[in-house]
């Protein structure tokens, strides 16, 4: 091979190498002209430039080459619809579910078609807008080459009839899909009424219900609350749209957060249950308005009073611990379990003992919830009309609420852990959270738990189950009246409909015999409130708050020692036994003729209620059947402590050396 030196600067390359077209190539032939004119290289390095110059114009050649084509495999459906369409939008046109499991819809139009996707994130919906968009793609106008679908096996021939067809069922499918996507409850309740107004106000010492939405609608009002003015806002409309457009028994909104809302349901329910979670909502605001410290809380939870369509609190408490096991009272002195759903039955407890004693006043007789049982069994039961419902602003502990409410709600329980479902739990002590109970025993040794054994305490989801079969009074009030059982129970948060059902009272709906009358297995109504709470992650307070109906001021108990500062708790054990001996003294006629009767001890008077006790013992009977471990009580001699009847002296509890000890530590 030779090469000769051209007159016109050329090179006869035998080669035929192609002209380099950019100015920088140009640039460096013109360079190489003028170095070899000159004669200042030599041969050697005249060729070492050339070969350079080959290998720049094979890679710019290949480079060529790829850009013909898309590589749909090696890219998303995004990068890919973004090199075959220049300039598109991505629009999100709605976003529902909860806030702690979104789910987005976007929307991407391409030569006039809009393709819509949903995913938990923007990122991924766009994906499957994307992907939506390239599934309808056959052949470009400015383009002769054929774009691959996203499936790589899949074949298209876009010159047969299945083509039409195919590309018409892809529009039809996207029609249904922009016709099926819910609309946010702003959106579509302001595309119904344009000139609608919202009030806001703010209230900064409630964190949960800071914003305050008010829409006065067709003459009624509707009010959302929420941490942020477009929780509150979305919550208001919501509960205007459930009233105005959901007329039928069962209605479920396509509109707001729907996803574990419950699947039967109707819009005076909705309303019901949005009433009762605000009003025990407001009256805990109204309460700590001058407090700022104990309006703190987690859990929040209240009984409401519904008679003749007119709703009253009846009792408010917060706080999420128990107590320790070294302070534990021996005379009933202390709480154990200040969990506010437990407090606030307590609280419900000293109400019922209230109301009976108003029997006894013939001049406020008839202001008592409580009427003569008619029937041979004697006692007294609750008037007609009256009913009790349950506000919680969260998901009871243990099994109503360790089962991720992240689930689908109409999905088949594929849990790896589904075995242990509705299993009891137990609380930590003086901590949150529960665990397991253990199958070897159901007792606990006082003297072990003074020494440094764990207390446990059962999960607030298993108290309410046992509430749905014992009722909510007890075994002292159980001499004097029937079961009483809760109606509704509304959650503010973490609803699931399944889980929570499952928890409250279907786990031994199947395994629960000899239930003697008139207990029964009660399966109240459940539901979720529109403005619903969203999670704040602070630690939880080392105190519990308590009010009853009647009260002028919440109580505040230190729940490591489960009393207040200035001595005993108005909800402890030594209240009840008070109480009771005062319903004993007042004459009214018992069912099973305590009222003739003295016990020497607080555990007696409870032991006594013969019918209570029996149900008790069916309903662990019921439990362990289900193979859902034992229930775990407390030690004996907690419930030792001695009861007075002495008429002409005040009642006293005697307290032993050993909770003098407790009470010095």
């Amino acid at each position: 091979m030779t090469w000769s030196h051209c007159p016109t600067g050329t090179i006869n390359d035998p080669m035929k190498v192609r002209p380099i077209n950019n100015p920088f190539s140009r640039n460096r032939n013109f360079l190489i002209h003028n170095i070899f004119s000159q004669n200042l290289f030599s041969v050697g390095f005249f060729l070492w430039l050339s070969f350079l110059l080959l290998g720049d114009n094979a890679k710019q050649v290949k480079k060529k080459k790829l850009k013909t084509s898309v590589a749909i495999t090696d890219k998303n459906p995004v990068a890919t619809l973004n090199e075959l369409r220049m300039g598109l939008k991505y629009e999100v046109l709605e976003q529902s579910g909860p806030p702690h499991a979104p789910l987005f819809t976007v929307s991407v139009v391409v030569d006039g078609q809009q393709y819509l996707g949903t995913g938990r994130s923007k990122r991924v919906a766009r994906c499957k807008a994307a992907e939506e968009a390239l599934k309808s793609f056959i052949q470009f106008p400015n383009s002769c080459k054929i774009v691959a679908p996203v499936s790589a096996n899949a074949k298209v021939d876009f010159t047969s009839d299945a083509f039409e067809n195919n590309h018409q069922q892809a529009v039809n499918k996207t029609e249904t899909m922009k016709q099926s996507v819910p609309k946010g409850a702003v959106m579509l309740i302001n595309e119904l009424y344009p000139n609608i107004k919202y009030e806001c106000t703010e209230n900064n010492s409630d964190l949960f219900a800071r914003f305050k939405i008010i829409i006065n609608l067709e003459g009624e009002t509707f009010v959302g609350t929420g941490s942020s003015k477009k929780m509150a806002k979305s919550a208001a409309a919501t509960a205007a749209l459930t009233k105005l457009l959901c007329t039928k028994e069962g209605d479920v909104p396509i509109f707001g957060n729907t996803q574990f809302r419950p699947s039967k349901i109707s819009s005076e329910q909705q309303e019901w249950a949005d009433r009762i979670g605000r009003l025990v909502t407001e009256k805990f605001t109204s309460l700590m308005v001058s407090d700022p410290i104990h309006i703190k809380r987690k859990v929040l939870a209240g009984i409401v009073l519904s008679r003749d369509k007119e709703l009253t609190v009846i009792s408010v408490a917060t706080g999420t611990k128990c107590i320790s096991g070294a302070r534990m009272s021996l005379s009933g002195a202390a709480l154990n379990d200040m969990h506010a759903e437990i407090i606030s039955r307590r609280c419900f407890k000293v109400y019922l003992f209230n109301q009976l004693l108003l029997l006894g006043d013939e001049k406020r007789r008839d202001e008592s919830i409580f009427e003569p049982n008619p029937g041979e069994g004697g006692g007294y039961r609750l008037k007609d009309g009256v009913d009790f419902h349950l506000y919680i602003n969260t998901a009871p502990c243990g099994d109503a609420r360790i089962f991720s409410p992240h689930e689908d709600a109409n999905a088949v329980d594929r849990h790896p852990n589904r075995n242990s479902r509705g299993q009891l739990r137990t609380k930590i002590e003086s901590g949150e959270g529960t665990i397991p109970v253990k199958s070897h025993t159901s007792y606990q040794a006082w003297d072990a738990i003074i020494q440094g054994e764990r207390l446990l305490t059962m999960s607030c989801s298993d108290k309410i189950a046992r509430w749905n079969i014992l009722g909510v009074q007890g075994a002292l009030l159980s001499h004097f009246i029937e079961p009483i059982y809760i109606k509704t129970v509304v959650l503010g948060s973490l609803f699931h409909e399944s889980h929570l059902y499952r928890a409250l009272c279907g786990r031994v709906a199947n395994t629960l015999q000899g239930l003697p009358p008139p207990f029964r297995l009660n399966r109240p109504t459940m539901c979720l409130v529109t403005s619903f709470e969203t999670r704040h992650p602070t630690k939880a307070p080392s105190f519990s708050t308590n009010w009853t109906i009647g009260q002028d001021a919440v109580e505040v108990v230190n729940t490591t020692s489960g009393r207040t500062d200035h001595g005993t708790s108005r909800v402890c054990k030594q209240i009840f036994a008070q109480k009771f001996v005062e319903l004993c003294r007042s004459g009214l006629t018992s069912i099973t003729g305590v009222h003739n009767q003295r016990f020497n001890c607080y555990c007696d008077a409870k032991d006594s209620s013969a019918t209570y006790v029996s149900a008790k013992e069916r309903l662990l009977e019921g439990f362990l059947k289900a193979g859902l471990g034992k229930w775990i009580q407390k030690p004996m001699e907690q419930d030792q402590f001695e009861l007075h009847y002495d008429d002409d002296e005040p009642f006293s509890v005697n307290v032993d050396f050993m909770d003098q000890t407790l009470l010095s530590t």
